[in-house]
């Protein structure tokens, strides 16, 4: 697996095992007890969110950098949407959704949620998917998700410093 970097500055406070067993709780409480990858503790243990560095992520229609990945902090925004941490951002997007197994893990420069994809998979070795943020005339039903990769694992190693313009 690709060693992640972050912009200096850009991270939150180191995590705990209390954010981990917070995170097992909000996992067994709303996504049927599912767990976070291995992959994406990790990386949350060396950076709790922040700006990577390597940051574009192509899949088989675009290419996309990634503003944010999202944290494990106790943030104290009242905005729920202007919240940089994973619960928030999937007590705020859920309905949304339209799917209760995605959990928001960062996002990309234009609004679109990266996103762990539970749906039949194995309990802490999801897909992930980029979901596309734009509704209908309604205000509901984002447009559909696109694939990213298989695990978190093989998305990490997809990421780089720059466009390939491939």
């Amino acid at each position: 697996m690709k060693t992640m970097q972050f912009k200096q500055g850009t991270s939150f406070e180191p995590i705990t095992e209390e954010h981990l067993e917070e995170a097992d709780e909000f996992f067994d409480e709303f996504i049927g007890g599912k767990r976070f990858p291995l992959a994406l503790i990790e990386l949350l243990k060396k950076s709790n969110g922040g700006e990577p560095v390597q940051r574009y992520f192509k899949t088989q229609t675009n290419e996309y950098p990634i503003r944010l990945f999202y944290n494990l902090s106790d943030d104290e925004t009242i905005i729920a949407h202007e919240s940089n941490g994973i619960f928030d951002k999937w007590h705020f997007l859920k309905n949304r959704f339209n799917n209760p197994l995605l959990v928001p893990i960062a996002d990309t420069t234009s609004g679109d949620i990266i996103v762990l994809d539970y749906n039949g998979t194995a309990k802490d070795n999801p897909r992930v998917a980029l979901w596309f943020h734009e509704c209908d005339e309604k205000g509901e039903f984002s447009y559909p998700m696109e694939h990213i990769a298989d695990n978190m694992e093989a998305f990490l190693d997809l990421l780089t410093e720059v466009f390939t313009r491939s």
